[in-house]
């Protein structure tokens, strides 16, 4: 358990830095071209292909931390009224569907990437024609992470659980 627990600290550190150095690369293109057509009265049409797709990765890995936490898919309306035994049930439950839904979304993603690898002339942007198949290649990541996170959090919430019916 501190082997998996250490692993998902590492990829957490990457995931904070590869989410704030995206979020700074959105953000200078995109003051960039707000500075280019206003000053210059010209705008930089290859911003938007990367936004797009950087905001894309942004954000399923934000995702992806979210669960880590717990916040995400929650429903507490109904966990929140239930005995401890029942909630853990229903958290097992999400935490299926919800690892059920990123290994599908991880899945077709990397069989999109596949697929266009695979082309003779891979699909690419319109104006910087770079092959697509990198911007699924995101998709990729994002899944991947939402499902290493989701069953983190149930695996933290049940070690939490057992600790607390030790203790009392």
């Amino acid at each position: 358990m501190k082997i998996y627990k250490g692993i998902m600290r590492v990829i957490t550190v990457i995931e904070n830095a590869v989410l704030a150095v995206s979020m700074l690369l959105v953000l200078v293109l995109t003051f960039g071209n707000v500075v280019a057509r206003k000053v210059f009265n010209h705008s930089w049409g290859f911003t938007d292909e990367i936004v797009v797709a950087v905001f894309v990765l942004i954000s399923l890995l934000a995702a992806g931390v979210a669960a880590k936490e717990g916040g995400l898919v929650n429903l507490g309306l109904i966990t929140d009224n239930v005995g401890p035994k029942a909630k853990k049930v229903l958290l097992f439950i999400s935490t299926v569907i919800c690892v059920i839904y990123s290994a599908i979304l991880t899945w077709e993603a990397i069989g999109q990437v596949r697929k266009e690898m695979a082309m003779p002339m891979p699909k690419s942007s319109p104006i910087l024609h770079i092959p697509t198949y990198y911007f699924w290649g995101f998709v990729v990541v994002g899944g991947i992470s939402l499902l290493l996170h989701f069953i983190e959090y149930f695996v933290d919430y049940c070690a939490a659980r057992k600790a607390e019916g030790k203790e009392g």
